[in-house]
């Protein structure tokens, strides 16, 4: 009886033991899951915040001073030659009739339709290229050579519930955490999952948005923003809760506006996961914010925070050049050199 006793009590010891090695690696290897998730997010949204483009003013004097050298190079050697000249002449009144109806061709494209309506205007964002975002969402214009298959548009339907994009290198990229509702992003797997299951919305998480310049402003002119909010990608429903903030090389901002302010010269990214024990015991609903959330109970609620901070290449050249530019205009305006 005694050993017996032993052994039941031993064979206990033993299970608890590899219960609790078992609950140890499994946790171990979530948290591991979790921070290569993290890891990929934060790259992914780092290297879009270094592939963001803005508008770049073009100097054409100097084309312009070279345009004009040659032409008074072409009209002194024409003169010199009667034959040459005139046909110079004959050439270059082909060439102006042939630019004065490439010109006629153009405007009647570019100009009024039959409808009077402005073609150029239907496919012309009003805002500029750059980076624009508040503290839970980020908007930013990459440039971006296509892969080899976008080079070819896919035919959406006309009754599609999502905006079908078409090919370019510059793209509006949006990255925010939306939460469960029935006009929103739908989640692939959970459409492999169950066919049958309609999945708009119904999951949350954080969701990466990227369209063509001309696919957004077409859906914002026409009142088109159902399919505008249920198109994008749901990467990672794991994650609650995304925050950004923006230094402009004195302060931290939580809203950032390139027409006015140009490029930030630091991103940071604020990126907040629940873990799947925390979601057990009581689920987070996305997009909530980390600001209002102490570390007690990010800890009890199985939260785990990421941070990464961004440098955004040139931002600060740009932003020296444009206080150079001010100080220099201030300082001709009060008469001095």
């Amino acid at each position: 009886m005694l050993a017996l006793s032993l052994i039941v009590v031993a064979t206990a010891l033993i299970g608890s033991l590899m219960q609790m090695y078992a609950r140890n690696f499994a946790t171990r290897g979530e948290d591991i899951r979790r921070m290569q998730l993290a890891r990929s997010i934060l790259s992914m949204i780092a290297e879009d915040l270094r592939a963001v483009v803005t508008v770049q003013e073009y100097d054409a004097s100097i084309l312009q001073g070279q345009l004009g050298g040659g032409a008074g190079g072409s009209s002194a050697g024409g003169s010199s030659a009667g034959g040459s000249s005139a046909g110079a002449s004959g050439g270059g009144a082909g060439a102006s009739a042939g630019a004065a109806s490439g010109t006629a061709g153009a405007s009647a494209i570019g100009g009024a339709g039959a409808g009077g309506e402005d073609a150029s205007a239907v496919t012309t964002v009003a805002r500029e290229p750059g980076l624009y975002g508040n503290q839970y969402e980020l908007t930013l214009d990459v440039s971006r050579l296509p892969r080899g298959d976008e080079y070819i548009p896919a035919a959406g339907a006309m009754l599609s519930a999502t905006l079908t994009d078409v090919p370019g290198d510059i793209k509006t990229v949006t990255y925010f955490v939306q939460s469960p509702s029935v006009i929103g992003v739908g989640d692939t797997m959970d459409a492999f999952n169950d066919p049958t299951m309609v999945t708009n919305g119904m999951t949350g998480g954080l969701v990466r948005r990227a369209l063509d310049r001309a696919i957004i402003a077409y859906a914002e002119e026409n009142g088109d923003t159902t399919r505008l909010l249920r198109t994008g990608e749901l990467i990672a429903p794991e994650v609650v809760s995304l925050e950004f903030a923006y230094f402009d090389g004195i302060q931290w901002l939580y809203t950032w506006d390139s027409t006015t302010q140009s490029l930030p010269w630091l991103v940071q990214i604020t990126l907040g996961i629940q873990s799947a024990t925390g979601e057990a015991g009581g689920a987070m609903d996305a997009g909530v914010s980390l600001s209002t959330m102490t570390s007690e109970q990010q800890a009890a609620t199985g939260v785990q925070v990421f941070e990464l901070i961004v440098a955004i290449p040139g931002a600060q050249l740009k932003a020296v050049a444009a206080a150079t530019e001010g100080a220099d205009s201030g300082m001709s305006s009060m008469g001095l050199p």
